[in-house]
């Protein structure tokens, strides 16, 4: 691995800093070795690269916690709707994929976060009803090919997704629920080879890849597909990723049949601890907050997506205050651009409109924290450009008029940056991205490579989306009934 040595640049180590500073970075064996006043007498000599960072500033790595590989081929071409309704067009795209159109996705999908100086994501990847072995090392290797961080969660789970939801199943006519519940899943224990394989194997694999459980959300699981996921997750001490209360359906759900509260229904399993992230966790009680804080889970804010679905506003400010370790996630591709910093603005934005008191609003400074250090907290890695810290840097170029005139800086990085003005990225050190394109791999050729496939997809899936549109008709009525059902929460823009 090389050594690196970045002059001329401004450099903010972490948001705890009230501005930039001016230093070199040295980097040695994927570590930040040394921080140094310009022109100091040399950390290391030798073999060594330098990089000319003037007019730049370094940043920690952009981390997104909560994302989906297989969404990147549909960029553009989902239609936002309720979540559930989506879920349901989602599990209908039953076309079979083959391993190159998967490693070409989280290909693209990697592309798109590294050029937008995102260095480490959570992956959430959907492969069938039941993930393989080809198709997640697939993921693995596009991961490890562009020299991005990953941890890969497989998603399964063991219920119909009908049963997953607070409807009366019996109201809807016999053909539609036949339908809706005919794909039944392998047994829990096929899950588990599958992880046994991938934790030998690719655990800590290039010192930037890693694996965590994936099971979606507890509506969608039985007790017994959890109990294993407990049991598994202890014995290897691996993380859980999982979708929590992201719609008030979910909400609800927990309301009537699991005690009221999720968070203390997988806490039975042992799965409420500082290695698990929940997704959006929207709408969440004061109790699943106090209980989050108490047992030191990662929540994972992804606003953007929340209003793309409508699934509500999340209390971020409620969540810190009760010192909840909050990251940001930009979830699928499908519904909008993976820029981290784009989340953060809406993060901070979103905040304007959940509290009246501007003493709990998300400024950026806090927002740029949920970016970096939020997320690396969930990854287990620092977040922050200090000695000792993974080399996860992004250079932006701030003599563009998104930085002139110049002002606040987190203000910069949270209002006006989004990641165009990216030019260099380092992971574990090393060199992915250079002057705005990603060096491991041939853009123009995997860009070429993804639209094909994603035109063959589409017509493949044709026939199975118009099987689904009728169902979808029904089924949305029974929704649209749930959703103004009273509840304990409310996590809607109440307009009068």
């Amino acid at each position: 691995m090389k050594r690196h040595h970045i002059v001329g640049a401004e450099v903010l180590r972490d948001a705890s800093r009230d501005r930039s500073e001016r230093l070199d970075i040295w980097i040695e064996a994927g570590r930040v070795a040394a921080l140094t006043k310009p022109g100091a007498a040399p950390h290391f000599r030798g073999d060594v690269e330098t990089i000319d960072a003037s007019g730049l500033l370094a940043i920690p790595g952009l981390v997104n916690t909560h994302t989906h590989s297989q969404s990147a081929l549909l960029q553009g071409a989902v239609p936002g709707e309720p979540l559930d309704l989506f879920v349901i067009r989602a599990i209908a795209r039953r076309a079979p994929r083959t391993e190159r159109s998967i490693y070409i996705g989280a290909l693209f999908h990697a592309m798109s976060m590294l050029k937008r100086g995102i260095t480490a994501h959570i992956d959430h990847v959907r492969d069938g009803l039941l993930p393989t072995v080809r198709g997640v090392e697939a993921v693995l290797r596009a991961h490890r090919d562009i020299g991005i961080r990953a941890a890969v969660a497989p998603m399964y789970e063991d219920r119909t997704y009908i049963d997953s939801l607070p409807i009366d199943q019996q109201a809807l006519p016999e053909d539609v629920r036949g339908r809706l519940r005919s794909a039944q899943r392998p047994p829990p224990e096929e899950y588990f080879k599958l992880m046994e394989h991938l934790v030998a194997r690719w655990r800590g694999a290039e010192g930037r890849l890693d694996v965590m459980l994936g099971v979606d959300g507890p509506q969608r699981c039985t007790p017994k597909l959890l109990e294993l996921t407990g049991e598994f997750a202890a014995r290897h001490r691996i993380g859980l990723h999982t979708h929590l209360l992201e719609a008030k359906t979910q909400h609800l759900m927990a309301t009537a049949e699991y005690g009221g509260s999720f968070v203390r229904y997988l806490d039975r399993y042992g799965l409420m601890n500082e290695r698990s992230s929940l997704a959006h966790f929207v709408w969440c009680t004061p109790d699943d907050i106090a209980l989050a804080a108490e047992r030191r889970v990662n929540v994972v804010h992804n606003p953007v997506s929340n209003l793309i679905l409508g699934s509500g506003i999340l209390p971020v400010a409620r969540l810190l205050r009760a010192g909840v370790n909050v990251a940001l996630g930009t979830d699928g591709q499908s519904g909008a651009a993976v820029s981290v910093l784009d989340q953060a603005k809406f993060a901070t934005l979103l905040s304007r409109v959940a509290d009246t008191d501007p003493k709990g609003w998300v400024d950026p400074r806090a927002a740029f924290r949920l970016a970096t250090q939020g997320g690396a907290t969930a990854l287990g890695i620092e977040g922050t450009i200090e000695v000792g810290s993974h080399a996860d840097i992004a250079l932006i170029d701030v003599g563009g008029e998104a930085w002139r005139p110049r002002g606040d800086l987190y203000r910069h990085l949270v209002m006006y940056e989004n990641g165009a003005n990216v030019r260099t990225v380092l992971v574990e050190g090393d060199v992915v991205v250079r002057e705005g394109r990603c060096v491991k791999i041939d853009e123009t050729a995997v860009l070429e490579e993804a639209q094909a496939i994603a035109e063959h997809q589409a017509r493949e899936n044709e026939p199975w989306l118009a099987a689904v549109d009728g169902d979808s008709a029904v089924l949305k009525e029974q929704l649209l009934r749930a959703l103004q059902r009273p509840a304990a929460a409310n996590r809607f823009a109440d307009l009068h």
